[in-house]
């Protein structure tokens, strides 16, 4: 089969002198999303696969059989669609979408959606039989305006290892010495709880600087320039970082703490094999606690918006809640990612994935858990 792939894309031609603004846009702005499109690739087989979009529609159509889109959060009230839905019809082609989630800061199913995200999901109704959705809020959200042939598959990143799945390595510590943060710093409006969000993006920075633990960014494009200057960060950059977090320590500590702990992982691989030498990984981001399940590392996440919590509690991955008494509690999360396992989870949900691409015309790489 040959494959044109939209939304989320597993890797870029990086070039020298690219800026990491100009890294950052190619990956969706965010590099948490080529994992979404690397892990659902790791499931399929195909003859042919591209994701070249200044090809055009047309070209698609007359060189390709099947249009797939790895989705991130496109369920939000700011995003639009429109541009993704005139290339998909244009196209005529058959389509999946899997992995597509709604982000609110309450669990309302009233989300009003922009237009042309509204018309990108009717078309991708039409054109496939089931949609993956990222747990049962989306899919009630899609209920609500009328969208019933979908299917809970969560993000597909979760199935990148096949049918023996995440195995947690056995040697882990009593308490972790070498830990790997995240944040969501740039999206506390979006939280449950943004007074909340704010004390606990704080307070994941101080576990950071106490335990010199390394900075993995995703969005963040202060902390992105600096973990790409080398040490050699413009300073109107570092201050910024210093002054966001100025209640951590001080600034000279800060600014030794960025030039040397911050971090971005352009290559999905690359990000994967570094986390597995660290202990714990633990933050807000989704996946980069994705990134410490495949590698066998233990991971937590604080989940503050409906994206993050309807995909652990659907995968039943370690987490808790940010209103939780004890989400600022280290030891408490420790243990909470120390314990965690989802390997009977996995066997459930491992075959009903290979179902779901089979029941779309796709071609499972594990054919032998088809039923």
């Amino acid at each position: 089969m040959r494959i044109f792939l939209l939304g989320a894309t597993p890797s870029f031609k990086e070039e020298p002198g690219q800026s990491g603004a100009t890294k950052l846009a190619r990956t969706g702005g965010n590099s948490g999303n080529q994992v979404i499109a690397y892990g659902l690739l790791q499931s399929l087989k195909y003859s042919n696969l591209s994701w070249d979009y200044s090809v055009g529609p047309d070209f698609v159509r007359e060189n390709y059989d099947f249009v797939l889109i790895a989705a991130a959060n496109f369920l939000h009230k700011s995003f639009d669609f429109g541009g993704m839905a005139d290339f998909l019809e244009k196209t005529k082609l058959p389509c999946a979408m899997i992995g597509v989630g709604a982000q609110s800061n309450d669990y309302g199913l009233d989300l009003e959606l922009q237009p042309g995200t509204r018309r990108l999901m009717d078309i991708v109704s039409e054109r496939s039989k089931l949609i993956g959705v990222r747990g049962q809020f989306t899919a009630g959200v899609l209920d609500r305006l009328g969208i019933k042939n979908v299917q809970v598959t969560g993000c597909p990143s979760y199935y990148m290892l096949g049918p023996a799945g995440p195995t947690k390595r056995a040697d882990h510590p009593s308490f972790p010495s070498r830990i790997s943060i995240n944040s969501s710093r740039d999206v506390i409006r979006h939280s449950f709880d943004p007074s909340r969000m704010a004390s606990s993006v704080q307070h994941i920075m101080s576990i950071g600087v106490k335990y010199g633990a390394d900075f993995v960014a995703q969005s963040e494009s202060d902390e992105i320039a600096i973990a790409m200057s080398s040490g050699d960060a413009d300073a109107a950059v570092i201050e910024r970082f210093v002054q966001f977090y100025s209640s951590v320590g001080s600034s000279e500590e800060l600014t030794l703490y960025a030039k040397n702990h911050l971090k971005i992982f352009w290559d999905v691989g690359s990000w994967i094999d570094a986390v597995r030498r660290v202990d714990f990984v633990l933050g807000h981001r989704f996946h980069g606690a994705m990134v410490a399940l495949q590698a066998g590392t233990p991971y937590c996440v604080i989940c503050h918006d409906s994206r993050t919590s309807e995909m652990c509690e659907f995968f039943e991955m370690s987490h808790v809640k940010l209103l939780d008494s004890r989400a600022e509690e280290f030891e408490y999360l420790w243990e909470v990612g120390r314990v965690g396992d989802v390997s009977d989870r996995y066997a459930q949900l491992f075959p009903l994935f290979m179902n779901f691409l089979s029941a779309n015309g796709l071609e499972p790489r594990h054919q032998s858990f088809v039923e």
